[in-house]
């Protein structure tokens, strides 16, 4: 027997009766093989409930899991049952362990006349029995049985309707603490790239030479190997300036720059001391070594040309790592070197002196 018939939705009843504040419509499956109680159910529940309930009967198991695979198909959800223990075929607590492993939000009422409990301690056990009545039932503990199951079922809703839009808040929000975590590691990379960057040229700025040259000097002595530096400057470069203003000036620095990562080494490590003046970090470069990549160095400058000012030329000091050395000291010989080289006429590279 498949009845529709006492209307659309117990939610109503419910929400002006418990404070719930849902929407959806709640439906309700009776099943039981005698007719008279089904008829029995559908008085009782349209006198006390009218058209709050769509309620749907069944008279056997088989064709009560037929009305939920239908119901589900359509996208709804049976929010109680009600049914018989004792009918034939699909028994009451089999039927209900089918229908929770199926619909587990379902709420589910048994109705025995017998008194044997296995059935009941299965469907407690492995259905989420919400409670079971005996037979013959008393109309008053359905009604309040009912919408206490109702109403189980939709905080039920409730509840899952919270914890997915806690889950959807808590991705969302991880996306955001992700987003924000990124940027904050670029921002950080992008500060220390600035803090050992000269702004103009993109190569190490004066603080980071001085920190990198302690560093190889340590190494140096450590695992006994060369390291030698150039250190370099542009031939009249305040000319430069004068001549064709700072703009200009600039952009020779940085066509400066393009030069020396062309001619030399992955290995080397190139650097801006501040105004024209520029150092080549070697590593396990000699002196020999070191003078020779210095000339490259000088012929590839001089080859270059620079926009607006055509060619300029550079000179050129050597320094090799001593024993007590330090990033000063092996500075300051290099610098003396290039001193030398400057004073000599320019365009020339001067190692130090022994």
């Amino acid at each position: 027997m498949r009845t529709r018939g006492l209307g659309a939705s117990l939610y109503k009843g419910v929400q002006a009766n418990h404070g719930c504040d849902l929407d959806e419509t709640s439906i309700i499956l009776c099943v039981d093989d005698d007719s008279t109680v089904l008829s029995a159910l559908r008085s009782m529940l349209s006198t006390h409930f009218g058209s709050e309930l769509q309620v749907e009967f069944a008279e056997s198991g088989e064709e009560a899991l037929e009305i939920e695979a239908e119901l589900r198909a359509q996208g709804s959800e049976l929010g109680l049952v009600i049914s018989d223990f004792m009918m034939p075929g699909l028994r009451g607590d089999e039927l209900l362990v089918q229908l929770h492993e199926r619909s587990p939000n379902t709420v589910k009422i048994l109705l025995t006349g017998q008194s044997d409990m296995s059935g009941v301690k299965r469907a407690i056990n492995d259905a989420n029995l919400y409670r079971f009545l005996e037979k013959p039932f008393d109309n008053d503990d359905i009604v309040l049985t009912v919408r206490g199951a109702i109403r189980a079922y939709w905080q039920e809703q409730g509840l899952i309707r919270q914890n997915e839009q806690l889950r959807r808040m808590n991705a969302e929000l991880e996306e955001i603490v992700a987003a924000r975590t990124e940027e904050l590691v670029e921002k950080n990379r992008l500060l220390e790239v600035l803090a050992v960057t000269d702004k103009l040229t993109g190569l190490y700025n004066r603080r980071k030479l001085d920190q990198l040259l302690d560093e190889e000097l340590v190494r140096a002595r450590r695992y006994e190997v060369e390291v030698s530096i150039i250190m370099l400057d542009i031939d009249h470069f305040k000319r430069v300036n004068d001549t064709y203003g700072h703009a200009v000036g600039d952009d020779v620095l940085v066509g400066m720059a393009k030069v020396l990562r062309e001619n030399t080494r992955d290995a080397d490590a190139l650097g801006r001391l501040g105004g024209e003046e520029f150092v080549v970090v070697c590593r396990h470069c000699d002196a020999a070594a070191c003078i020779s990549a210095a000339k490259k160095l000088r012929e590839a400058i001089a080859a270059h040309e620079f926009p607006t000012v055509g060619q300029v030329t550079s000179s050129f000091g050597i320094a090799s790592c001593r024993a007590d050395d330090t990033a000063s000291s092996l500075l300051a010989r290099a610098d003396a070197a290039l001193y030398r080289a400057k004073a000599a006429g320019r365009n020339r590279v001067e190692p130090e002196h022994e």
